[in-house]
């Protein structure tokens, strides 16, 4: 068995934008498609992921767009802002990535960007209890529940966070 080329943890460029809406994509119709259904799914992707908006993201200063390249492939990204502490509005990795460290490599390299005593933090959409292991995993404690997962007002999710604790 060969070793995986490493992988490098980066700040999104023009060039990533696209596959990183790629990956995106493909991992919110695998994943939420069997959890709220394929046209609710393709019709959050098409308001919600944009080339416009990804791009709009990745250039925004005050935001961090982080992408995993593996390769030269974008495997993976995660997008977060400051709102009521630093919010993950997305942590997506390719299928063929998962179980690698990709993610928690991701998430690592956003959280290490912050303050010690920062808050951090996301909502999972109910039923994806992958997505809620693995966050319980790095760290993050389940601290409530919304109807608006991700501001999708209607959709349950659960709410985790995390604080900081070294910078």
């Amino acid at each position: 068995m060969s070793a995986l080329p490493p992988l490098d943890i980066r700040l999104a460029g023009p060039t990533d934008i696209e596959p990183a809406r790629e990956v995106t994509n493909t991992s919110w119709i695998a994943t939420y498609s069997p959890l709220i259904g394929e046209s609710v799914t393709r019709e959050i992707i098409e308001g919600r992921h944009s080339s416009v908006l990804f791009k709009e993201q990745a250039t925004n200063p005050g935001h961090l767009f982080h992408v995993a390249v593996r390769d030269g492939v974008v495997v993976g990204h995660c997008y977060s802002f400051p709102k009521d502490g630093w919010y993950v509005d997305r942590l997506h990795v390719a299928q063929s990535e998962r179980g690698r460290g990709t993610g928690r490599a991701l998430l690592a390299a956003t959280e290490a960007t912050l303050n010690k005593g920062d808050r951090i933090w996301l909502d999972v959409l109910t039923g994806n209890d992958a997505a809620m292991g693995f966050y319980t995993r790095v760290g993050y404690a389940r601290v409530g529940e919304t109807d608006a997962c991700g501001g999708l007002a209607g959709i349950p999710a659960i709410i985790f966070e995390k604080t900081i604790t070294g910078a």
